[in-house]
């Protein structure tokens, strides 16, 4: 199961040619097996060194070819024994629209338990409707954990801070609340933290 900021952040897109007036990607996936060890060598045996080594002599290549006719452009993806999957934004959570609610924007990660709770497990949080790409993008995260009693509660965290008492190497923060009842509450709670503190002097 993937972390809901490694869905979101850190990811490199495919560029076009200067000026393409028709961007777009015909994606295309070749599955080559083929033989270990140096071209033209029959049927020498492989002799990889690991001692659990269980491809033998034989591997797959995986080539992803994207083609813009448009502008030209051709990117390939190449590697050896890669995973193919297939999911769904419903399950995986990234291409999915932001849930707006209580002034900020909720992008959803994946399902913890698909058919049996539609709710992702955890949310990164925006200030606007703009997809995160990068850490300063992103005002708090919401996950979800269980109290001792396993009743369900929510953790927000907020205030972007390197060194910051919460979160991990790469979304640190200064604040975090981790009774909330339930997701409104939570960004509800984040949203506060951005709001100007307004102290009252009496005069």
């Amino acid at each position: 199961m993937n972390i809901v900021r490694d869905l979101y952040l850190g990811w490199a897109g495919f560029a076009h040619e200067p000026g393409c007036t028709q961007p777009g990607w015909e994606p295309q996936l070749k599955i080559d097996r083929g033989r270990r060890g140096r071209l033209l060598v029959g049927d020498e045996p492989h002799a990889c060194p690991a001692p659990d080594c269980g491809h033998d002599a034989a591997f797959r290549r995986f080539t992803v070819r994207l083609v813009c006719t448009g502008c030209g452009v051709v990117h390939t993806v190449s590697g050896e024994d890669v995973g193919v999957g297939r999911t769904t934004t419903t399950l995986l959570g990234y291409g999915q629209q932001p849930l707006e609610t209580e002034g900020v924007w909720l992008w959803p990660g994946e399902q913890t338990l698909p058919g049996h709770d539609d709710e992702p497990r955890d949310w990164l949080v925006t200030r606007t409707p703009l997809r995160p790409t990068e850490a300063e993008d992103v005002a708090g995260t919401i996950s979800r954990h269980r109290t001792a009693g396993g009743h369900p509660r929510w953790q927000a965290s907020a205030v972007a801070d390197p060194t910051g008492p919460h979160g991990d190497d790469q979304l640190r923060w200064a604040r975090r609340t981790s009774d909330l009842r339930t997701i409104p509450a939570a960004a509800a709670w984040i949203a506060a933290q951005y709001q100007p503190q307004t102290v009252e002097v009496t005069v």
